[in-house]
């Protein structure tokens, strides 16, 4: 294996959720586990990330969806703030 000496930036893992779905699916499990061990910081966080979930739902950019020459291709209105806020906190 030959190296040129060119070093690559270390890649961070950062989780980032396609939807509100997972986020909330997360955020229960947190609850749930946090509530029934009674671990004290499980619960309230798992509470935040559902209230962000709800957050996220309510938030969620409407597209529209039309076909141009047999493909199928979504419109996007012009994006306010709320949706850039969606678009940076979930992958969708």
């Amino acid at each position: 294996m030959r190296t040129t000496g060119v070093l690559k930036p270390m890649q961070t893992f950062i989780p980032q959720p396609r939807s509100p779905a997972q986020l909330a699916i997360v955020g229960a499990l947190l609850w749930l586990v946090g509530a029934l061990v009674h671990l004290a910081l499980l619960a309230p966080i798992g509470i935040a990330l559902l209230v962000l979930a709800g957050i996220g739902q309510l938030i969620r950019p409407q597209t529209r969806e039309m076909y141009w020459r047999g493909r199928k291709i979504q419109l996007d209105d012009k994006p306010s703030a709320a949706h850039r806020i969606y678009r940076a906190v979930f992958r969708e």
